[in-house]
């Protein structure tokens, strides 16, 4: 990462350099859209991926903080190409059904791979132009890989 990049990070979010990380670093859910846009700015200009996490209250292995309400957590990383290539990625804690900026305006690669977190997990992208299912019939009723999904649950015409 460039001086130049960790300087405009650190203004972007408020914090000292020091805190600012290429690998994992947490972003302010109201920040993730203008970090990705300072990113694309600096030349990140691959949507490589975008994963979403489910974290209920008491989950089974009972890894969360005593006290600690369920969450999402979406992850994002962006790729620079060319010489020195490098990566870039953060991630973003949610509230249950708080959404998270799409940021399928600034790359097309974010469309199906949201459409598959919203699918797959229930994480909700405010903007999205066709937020709807990718993976699951329209008709299933709930996410499938949220950690409080039933693994008991009948899949048609499977079991």
């Amino acid at each position: 990462m460039t001086p130049d990049l960790k300087r405009d990070i650190a203004g972007l979010l408020g914090v000292p350099e020091e805190q600012v990380l290429v690998f994992g670093m947490q972003v302010p859910p109201e920040r993730h859209f203008a970090l990705a846009q300072l990113l694309k700015t600096h030349g990140y200009l691959m949507y490589v991926t975008v994963v979403a996490s489910h974290w209920p209250t008491e989950p089974p292995s009972k890894q969360l903080p005593k006290g600690r309400s369920e969450y999402f957590e979406v992850d994002t990383v962006l790729r620079k190409l060319g010489l020195g290539s490098s990566t870039f990625s953060w991630r973003v804690q949610l509230e249950p059904g708080k959404p998270i900026d799409t940021l399928y305006p600034l790359f097309a690669g974010a469309d199906w791979q949201e459409r598959e977190q919203y699918d797959l997990v229930g994480v909700r992208f405010g903007g999205h132009p066709d937020l709807r299912r990718i993976m699951m019939p329209e008709d299933w009723v709930g996410h499938p890989l949220r950690r409080d999904y039933p693994i008991e649950t009948a899949h048609t015409p499977w079991r």
